[in-house]
């Protein structure tokens, strides 16, 4: 299982994103640590998370997912239950 960091930019004032939101938590194990970003751990790439919240975004929106691997990952001023995400997905 592979960890990653999708970063977004939901750009549209007003909009409602619950169907973003939901995809999210339809990967294996998330963790919101970030005010637009989540963590998400899945059997899938970087491609396929991208592919499956793409429809949710509207014109203008920003994402990025990108793999967190143990060899090059770093941080600071996340809290304790988010930190134990990561450290459980980099294992």
């Amino acid at each position: 299982m592979a960890a990653f960091l999708v970063a977004y930019d939901l750009r549209r004032p007003g909009c409602q994103y619950d169907d973003f939101l939901a995809r999210l938590e339809d990967f294996q194990s998330t963790c919101h640590g970030l005010d637009a970003g989540c963590f998400v751990a899945t059997d899938g790439t970087a491609d396929e998370v991208r592919n499956a919240l793409t429809p949710h975004l509207h014109p203008g929106d920003g994402l990025i997912v990108t793999a967190i691997t143990p060899d090059d990952a770093s941080w600071t001023g996340l809290q304790p239950e988010v930190r134990r995400w990561i450290h459980t997905h980099l294992s």
